[in-house]
């Protein structure tokens, strides 16, 4: 083939795409926003019911491990695609080294957990308690490691009632730099049956 047949071809190909420009873009995109149920960018998530990493008193280990491990575990089925989106919400209170390691994956590994709630367009509401052991000490004066006892229910935007709830034992590593404290590393696990 030569040269001039190749872009003869190759112009003729892309022709047809010419035709999905920008006006045809602009109606589909007016059209998606005259539909009555609010797009995830237009939700707030949590409904504003989720921590603020702004307002934690960073000088406190208490106050930054419990928000952390709280927020960790805020997750909106209608504005989040993955539970990895919490930890991302999360990434003020962590160190650049371990924000810099929170990164959404392709698909929701709890995704079966969170089928009814996100027909409903539900939002978890998490609660804590200090998990009972040793697991929680001051390592020194800039290090400490906090572990929760973590469970959570569901709220429908709807108000249907979700039974499903969960429970999870959340261990927060902290460090202290320049007099606030930094979440350098978690572990969520479930706990012992």
């Amino acid at each position: 083939m030569t040269r001039h047949r190749l872009i003869t071809a190759l112009a003729l190909c892309l022709l047809p795409l010419t035709a999905c420009g920008p006006e045809r873009a602009q109606q589909t995109s007016e059209q998606t926003t005259a539909t009555a149920t609010p797009s995830p960018t237009e939700l707030t998530p949590g409904q504003g019911s989720f921590p603020d990493p702004t307002m934690v008193d960073r000088a406190d280990v208490e106050a930054t491990a419990e928000t952390a491990a709280l927020m960790l575990h805020s997750w909106d089925t209608a504005t989040d695609r993955t539970q990895t989106a919490a930890a991302i919400r999360t990434k003020p209170l962590m160190s650049q080294d371990w924000a810099a390691n929170q990164v959404e994956p392709e698909r929701n590994g709890n995704q079966a957990a969170w089928l009814e709630p996100a027909e409903h367009q539900a939002y978890s509401a998490p609660s804590l308690i200090p998990a009972v052991g040793d697991v929680s000490r001051d390592v020194a004066d800039d290090k400490a490691i906090r572990a929760y006892d973590l469970t959570w229910r569901w709220i429908s935007r709807d108000d249907h009632q979700i039974e499903a709830t969960g429970q999870r034992q959340v261990v927060i590593y902290l460090e202290k730099h320049n007099g606030q404290w930094d979440v350098v590393g978690h572990q969520s696990s479930y706990p012992p049956q």
